[in-house]
């Protein structure tokens, strides 16, 4: 090979190898997917450190009892799409906000367990029912209770008398499983003391209640 066509050879080589310039569009496409790279990565570090302000039972909160400063503080956790479901300051509480339920000292507050109406001399009750409860009763919501006598010698039931209208319900828990694997839904009513007694001896009669959804209550 002639001396020119050694020098071409090794200038064509040269250029293959030589670094690209800053006008090259592969450094600029490099340098693009690099920056979206580290922007995404802060990004999502961003977002898994993201916490919200809620609060939190200060000590022990009983049922009825008016939700203040002196039992709740404001703590930043990290909830995710699960924020919206508990308390925090922009939810705009009043003087009547107690609680509808025991609250455990240092659990976070659902918005499920505050209610703003007045407790008075009502008393909470547990009621064991059927699984299939309609979805409209919960907590705040509001039922009327008829009772079912259980027939003598005989697992029938007498015709239901209604017992109170427009209880409130204070919570309600689906339950199931266990020994005998039975499904059902625990409410916690909210009963004056005139219907206390009946209602605890339908519960020791084994009498049937039922409750009923009242759209009253939400008006």
């Amino acid at each position: 090979m002639s001396e020119q066509g050694v020098q071409g050879a090794q200038a064509a080589k040269a250029a293959r190898i030589r670094r690209p310039g800053w006008k090259d569009p592969r450094l600029a496409l490099g340098t693009v997917l690099g920056v979206a790279s580290v922007a995404g990565t802060m990004y999502l570090v961003g977002e898994m450190h993201e916490t919200t302000t809620v609060y939190v039972a200060r000590s022990n909160i009983t049922l009825g009892e008016q939700l203040t400063s002196e039992n709740m503080k404001t703590q930043e956790v990290q909830l995710g799409e699960t924020a919206g479901r508990y308390l925090h300051p922009e939810s705009g509480m009043d003087e009547l906000a107690r609680a509808n339920t025991f609250i455990s000292a240092g659990e976070l507050i659902p918005v499920t367990s505050v209610t703003h109406s007045e407790l008075g001399s009502r008393r909470p009750i547990n009621v064991e029912l059927p699984a299939d409860l309609t979805s409209s009763i919960g907590p705040g919501s509001f039922v009327d209770v008829w009772i079912a006598k259980r027939e003598s010698g005989g697992s029938a039931y007498g015709v239901p008398e209604k017992l109170s209208s427009m209880v409130e319900v204070a919570a309600r828990v689906e339950s199931g499983g266990g020994l005998v694997n039975r499904e059902g839904t625990n409410l916690e009513l909210l009963v004056e003391p005139n219907q206390l007694e009946p209602l605890l001896q339908a519960l020791a009669n084994e009498s049937r209640i039922i409750v009923i959804y009242n759209p009253a209550g939400a008006e």
